[in-house]
């Protein structure tokens, strides 16, 4: 229960952190026209790299003293990288997807992202765990 609580305050934080996130990026990387689509891929990144961590901890042996804590640290930046996404997901969406056409547009990718959990549900079944993780981290 406290790591699920954790967790769920993780994406909280992550929600929280949005707009002081996409002002920092639009005040000093680009600007504010584009820094949606910036702050995309910079939590993209974020995620795909603490993703990362639980295939390189795993795959270490010598680290298994620290691996359940810096596994559950990496999974609440995943948490928090969802909740920053969330917004800028719905910026996006109202940016390019037309209102019309947002409910057939969403269900297209409906398809293709429960074929990515089936596959990587079922690797868990015929992979190590390390694997996984890499495979997981490389579709972010």
């Amino acid at each position: 229960g406290a790591i699920f609580s954790g967790l769920m305050m993780a994406v909280t934080v992550g929600g929280l952190l949005f707009q002081p996130f996409e002002s920092f990026v639009s005040k000093y990387f680009i600007s504010e026209a584009y820094a949606s689509e910036l702050s995309a891929s910079l939590i993209y990144v974020l995620a795909a790299v603490s993703m990362a961590v639980p295939a390189y901890c795993l795959s270490n042996a010598s680290s298994t003293g620290h691996c359940f804590e810096n596994i559950l640290a990496s999974f609440m930046v995943i948490e928090m990288c969802v909740g920053l996404f969330m917004p800028v997901a719905g910026t996006l969406r109202s940016k390019y997807v037309p209102d019309a056409l947002q409910g057939g547009i969403l269900n297209i990718f409906r398809l293709p992202l429960n074929a990515v959990v089936v596959a990587g549900t079922h690797a868990t079944d015929v992979l190590e765990p390390a694997q996984v993780f890499v495979g997981v981290s490389a579709c972010f």
